[in-house]
């Protein structure tokens, strides 16, 4: 199992935990903005690949 520390204390808390249950500070994950970047470059690249594989054949 994957060992995750506390960026505020450096003490050791659960993997899927959302804040530290020592010093009570949130644990940062995934800004809804990189996730949105994510699928919309994800999206972006496939759209390409279709655009370029239905007009490949002219």
């Amino acid at each position: 199992m994957k060992v995750v520390h506390c960026r505020e204390c450096k003490k050791e808390i659960p993997p899927n935990a959302k804040v530290c249950p020592h010093c009570r500070a949130e644990i940062p994950g995934e800004s809804s903005l990189t996730l949105t970047i994510k699928y919309a470059l994800f999206f972006v690249i496939l759209a390409a690949l279709v655009f370029a594989l239905f007009n490949f054949g002219g």
